[in-house]
């Protein structure tokens, strides 16, 4: 039993390439090399740019780590109850809605 027509048509364009004298080197000419190339959408570029930016950003923020440690020392440090309370209960809820 044979089955055909089961996957679709892929799409294929015809690449040509130059050789070394300059000249275009279609795919019946057996002394061309087949070209690879990749395209990447945008949303691919705009993920490996965040990446990159995110690989060079460290972890812990060393200066607003020090500026705290000097703020809770001096007694300056303020926390917001009410602002505190409501981070609490956007976490809470976001843990509890299920789409």
């Amino acid at each position: 039993m044979k089955l055909t027509g089961i996957f679709p048509p892929i799409k294929t364009e015809k690449v040509q390439s130059k050789n070394a004298e300059g000249s275009v080197a279609s795919k019946a000419d057996s002394t061309a090399l087949p070209t690879d190339r990749v395209v990447l959408s945008a949303g691919s570029l705009e993920a490996q740019k965040i990446r990159d930016i995110l690989e060079q950003t460290p972890e812990v923020r060393a200066d607003r780590v020090q500026a705290l440690k000097e703020e809770l020392a001096r007694g300056e440090y303020q926390v917001d109850p009410y602002q505190l309370a409501g981070k609490m209960m956007g976490s809470l809820l976001s843990e509890t809605v299920v789409e």
